[in-house]
């Protein structure tokens, strides 16, 4: 079962079943002064039209700039995998230096996002 989380700055959010119903409601609730942690990059695209900041898990920080390549570079890699089965994917493991560019790049960004609040 879930269990609610005991920190009061965290809350349990249950949404309606179905696809994609999860990242629905956080492109649809998020906006400037929030930080979105995801590798979903269609995600990303939301949040970042809504006015979020977005990170990815690695550290990187996605923005207006680099949002449009990336989505584009993975409808093509979805192509390809699509046009050869036998097309072996996987991305690299998460590395010491990964999770030092993501603490250093999301203190970054909370920074920047409290700054946005009204």
């Amino acid at each position: 079962g879930l269990r609610p989380p005991a920190n009061p700055l965290v809350t349990l959010k249950i949404v309606a079943e179905g696809p994609d119903m999860a990242d629905k409601w956080i492109a649809e609730t998020c906006g400037p002064g929030d930080v979105v942690v995801t590798a979903d990059l269609p995600l990303a695209d939301r949040c970042l039209k809504a006015g979020a900041k977005v990170i990815q898990h690695n550290g990187e920080v996605l923005d207006d700039r680099n949002i449009g390549p990336r989505l584009a570079t993975r409808d093509l890699m979805a192509d390809l995998r699509a046009a050869n089965p036998f097309m072996q994917g996987g991305g690299a493991g998460f590395s010491k230096a990964d999770r030092s560019h993501f603490l250093q790049n999301l203190d970054r960004l909370l920074q920047m996002a409290l700054r946005a609040q009204p």
